[in-house]
């Protein structure tokens, strides 16, 4: 008799991953002490726009945050290309 695991991945619920929360908790602190300083309140309305961005469900999946979308965009974009030439 076996015992298996459904997902190595830990929830917190139905579509909330802990990756979430260590993203979330920190950028809403972050957003509340910019926005407790009146010089920067724009700015931390705009970076609270791009953290919901981020972290809105794709229709792909439900787990699939748009922040890994993103990721993957960016190794894709900067990863070490190896151009080869060849004259014939």
């Amino acid at each position: 008799m076996y015992i298996t695991v459904k997902s190595l991945k830990k929830t917190l619920g139905k579509y909330i991953e802990l990756t979430d929360l260590y993203i979330g908790l920190p950028s809403l602190i972050l957003f509340i002490v910019l926005f407790s300083i009146p010089p920067t309140r724009m700015m931390s309305l705009m970076f609270l726009a791009v953290m919901i961005f981020l972290l809105v469900p794709i229709n792909l999946s439900k787990k699939n945050r748009m922040y890994k979308v993103m990721f993957l965009v960016f190794k894709y974009i900067f990863k070490g290309k190896e151009y080869i030439y060849k004259k014939n």
